[in-house]
């Protein structure tokens, strides 16, 4: 059954997850100092809780709808919250603190699985406010934390929990963990990221795992975080401005305190050397919280539960699951790319198809405003290729369009609106579109002219924004300024109307493998965590060998050696591909013949001037062949489809033709 979306992209809750919680959401106003300086109004939402935790228990149980995935969901969602509510109990008896971390973090990682989680997360500002921190940013914890973290709340609890309470944790599968380990207090090996391979770095490196172990807390701290910039290159999606910022304010205090106490933190020169040597090489960011913080007349401190937090925040993110969010929007590109691969095995390339070139453009965008991005650090292997196939630069206005700031948030969701509105247009395969093609039209050069000028607006410029701006003309003019509030409201109403109404015509006229925007409604077919498994090999279609994209790319690598990996190794592709390319040799290695790497070192050996990593096939188990070929300087290819002469060529022209021209030596 498909789920729809409000305009905005947030999920709509299915009715079995629409308890009472939902009402207080929208009417409930917290009292002075929170809930929990209020013994009558927590109990009254922890008797509210322990409904919705019983009727979540009874859904799990017996909803025979739900997947595997999805039960196990609500099974550690009734972990979590019986331990939230443990925990809750706890802060309201001894506000400290540690119990103050206990609840922000479970409450975080509550609402990634259920509604309970929203209700409780809007309670946490009030109980922040009236704490001795002030405020604090949630950490979530990781599934492998689960139990520990339900031992440290009830070890920490100073009364008895109660019998429901304790069966209610055990029908979730709790069992106290033998070997006690506190998710808040995660040793150093666990809080550092993996070192760098640039050698360029590897002193810096040196230099700060041995600060890391330093007496002092602050230097520690200091150090493993300037220790995530500088392993940027073997880590992805991390906010490394917002580390290097709170270092910088972390370094601050740490010079004013030196100031009064000599020798105080005898690695602090050390420190102020890296960072500096780091700030540079992202090109000087703004640390907009270092300037805050120097014009304020707070007293200097260590910052050592801040930097914690920050540290274990990072830890966090290096090994997480993706996000559902993420889920859907690797669906979509998937769903393009299989398109893309469909026109290539034909003959056609993007520039023939303006349509899917806009569609990747948008899919590439929302990618790269929903990641982390930085000099030197790599991408998601998804966001990756977004950005290859559709031509971006990953560094496009980095600085401004960071996940966290405001400019992301704005883009992403009006590229999302934008290619809502897009996606509709599918309709013109349908014998009604001359009834709905007005509408439609009109909901896409809005959605189109908003961005556009929206994007001006903030001194921002999309990439090919002039052909987005012409492409997007012909469906009529666009407006030259943003829409009102009341206007972009209508604007987002007609285009829900339109997708209710058109939403059974486009179910009928496409394909499963079409897909439908995560942000209009989910798949068609339940969304693939997994990389789609790809059709098993076809005999190659003979196609001109005088394309142009396949003669470009055997100009490059005429008689070169280059090494593929994935996929099933077949003599009739072998050869096909030997003779597009005019390759002298095709080192070709099956899915079921890769060692996770072992043999990595072997395959990319002098003389070889290319490495396609057939993604497809090889979900992350290409990730060592790709370092080893970054480490020897051989250009490598993200290539997510079939193994066609066309297909290839494409992808080699276009994520690798720099670093293959003729006067670069090979390995």
């Amino acid at each position: 059954m498909a789920r729809l979306r409000t305009p905005a992209g947030h999920s709509l809750e299915p009715a079995t997850t629409s308890f009472a919680v939902r009402e207080m959401q929208a009417a409930y106003i917290d009292p002075p100092g929170g809930i929990t300086a209020h013994p009558d109004v927590l109990e009254v939402v922890l008797r509210t809780m322990d409904e919705v935790l019983s009727e979540v228990m009874h859904q799990a149980e017996h909803d025979e709808a739900l997947s595997p995935q999805q039960q196990g969901e609500l099974i550690g969602g009734v972990q979590l919250g019986q331990t939230l509510a443990v925990a809750l109990r706890g802060y309201a008896a001894d506000p400290t603190a540690e119990r103050l971390e206990m609840v922000n973090d479970l409450t975080v990682t509550l609402a990634q699985r259920h509604v309970l989680g929203n209700f409780m997360m809007a309670r946490l500002p009030a109980i922040n406010a009236a704490s001795v921190l002030r405020e604090m940013t949630p950490v979530p914890l990781l599934e492998v934390e689960f139990n520990q973290a339900t031992r440290v709340v009830l070890d920490a609890h100073d009364q008895d929990v109660g019998e429901t309470a304790l069966l209610r944790l055990t029908w979730a599968g709790y069992r106290a963990p033998g070997l006690p380990k506190n998710p808040w207090a995660p040793s150093r090996a666990e809080l550092t990221p993996r070192p760098t391979m640039d050698p360029t770095r590897f002193g810096w490196d040196q230099e700060l795992k041995a600060i890391a172990r330093s007496p002092h807390p602050a230097e520690r701290h200091a150090a493993l975080l300037l220790l995530h910039i500088n392993g940027r290159d073997r880590a992805e999606n991390l906010p490394l401005v917002q580390v290097l910022d709170q270092t910088s304010v972390l370094l601050y205090d740490l010079q004013r305190l030196a100031r009064r106490e000599r020798n105080a933190f005898p690695a602090l020169d050390q420190l102020m050397t890296v960072h500096d040597g780091l700030a540079a090489e992202l090109g000087h960011p703004d640390l907009s919280m270092t300037r805050r913080h120097k014009r304020s007349a707070a007293e200097p401190h260590t910052h050592d539960r801040t930097a914690q937090r920050l540290l274990r925040a990072l830890r966090y993110e290096r090994h997480r699951t993706a996000t559902a969010a993420e889920q859907g929007q690797q669906a979509r590109l998937w769903e393009a790319l299989n398109q893309l691969e469909q026109e290539l095995q034909a003959g056609m390339t993007p520039d023939q198809d303006e349509a899917l070139k806009v569609r990747l453009l948008l899919l590439g965008l929302q990618g790269l405003t929903s990641t982390y991005r930085a000099p030197g650090m790599n991408l998601p292997v998804m966001v990756q290729l977004a950005a290859q196939v559709s031509g971006l630069d990953p560094l496009w206005a980095w600085q401004r369009t960071q996940p966290g700031d405001a400019d992301a948030p704005v883009l992403r969701e009006l590229l999302a609106a934008l290619e809502d509105s897009l996606f509709l247009t599918a309709l013109q395969r349908s014998p009604d579109w001359p009834a709905w093609a007005p509408r439609i039209r009109r909901s896409v050069t809005l959605a189109a002219g908003h961005l556009l000028a929206t994007v001006r607006r903030r001194g921002l410029r999309l990439p090919d924004q002039t052909f987005l701006e012409t492409w997007f003309a012909t469906f009529g003019p666009l407006r030259a300024t943003p829409l009102t509030h009341h206007e972009l409201e209508a604007a987002d109403r007609e285009r829900t109307a339109l997708i209710l109404e058109t939403h059974g015509a486009l179910q009928t006229l496409l394909k499963p493998s079409d897909g439908l925007p995560e942000s209009v409604v989910e798949a068609l077919e339940p969304v693939r965590t997994s990389t789609p498994a790809a059709p098993e090999p076809a005999a190659v279609q003979p196609l001109p060998a005088a394309l142009p994209h396949i003669q470009a790319a055997r100009d490059l690598l005429r008689g070169r050696r280059m090494v593929l990996l994935g996929g099933v190794p077949s003599p009739h592709h072998h050869a096909a591909l030997v003779e597009a390319l005019a390759l002298e040799d095709l080192d070709w290695i099956g899915s079921d013949q890769y060692a996770h790497g072992t043999h990595a070192q072997s395959h990319i050996r002098p003389g070889t001037a290319l490495v396609v990593l057939a993604i497809r096939w090889m979900a992350h188990a290409h990730n060592t062949l790709r370092d080893v070929a970054r480490e020897r300087g051989v250009p490598y290819v993200m290539h997510p489809g079939g193994l066609s002469p066309s297909s290839v060529a494409w992808q080699i022209l276009q994520q690798a033709s720099r670093q293959l021209a003729p006067d670069r030596p090979a390995f």
